[in-house]
């Protein structure tokens, strides 16, 4: 008989909270905050990667749902003044989880929750109204996803890399 290989309980919980699914929802947030359903300049699809290094990190998602959505990306990055080596993390966790992103965003398109222009690479929100019956931490991190789309919208590509101390 094929035994079935489980994961172990420390690595189960880890994709419980970092899976595809959630992050393919995180993704849509994103970009329905930088550019609402028909709305506005589009975001370009390497600004995706910058969701779930941030969102599924504590320190960061925990900083982004207590940042006012009117203080911006600025004011965000500014909470880690002390603690620069957060931000020049995001840079390796950017590369450990470009797989799961790039999973993430396939689901969101094949749940038609955004669509990818390929001739210029940019995203756009399909939908517009978030699940509203969702546990709180999900919640939060939903919220948090739209803001850091709203906070990016406001900066050019290279203001977002010398803010967040990335190269996309």
């Amino acid at each position: 008989m094929e035994e079935i290989i489980r994961p172990k309980q420390d690595f189960r919980e880890i994709y419980l909270m970092q899976n595809p699914a959630l992050g393919a929802a995180l993704i849509w947030r994103f970009t329905e905050g930088y550019a609402p359903k028909g709305q506005g300049q589009l975001p370009t699809m390497l600004l995706l990667f910058i969701v779930l290094p941030i969102l599924f990190h504590e320190q960061l998602r925990n900083a982004a749902i207590t940042t006012n959505p009117s203080s911006g990306l600025r004011v965000f990055a500014g909470k880690f003044k002390s603690e620069q080596e957060i931000l020049f993390g995001i840079q390796a966790r950017m590369l450990k989880l470009r797989g799961l992103s790039l999973a993430s965003t396939s689901i969101a398109i094949q749940s038609k929750l955004i669509s990818l222009d390929t001739s210029v690479a940019q995203v756009e929100s399909l939908r517009s109204k978030a699940p509203v019956d969702l546990e709180k931490k999900i919640m939060d991190m939903l919220k948090a996803a739209q803001k850091l789309g709203h906070w990016c919208k406001t900066l050019t590509l290279q203001e977002v890399q010398a803010i967040l101390r990335i190269k996309l």
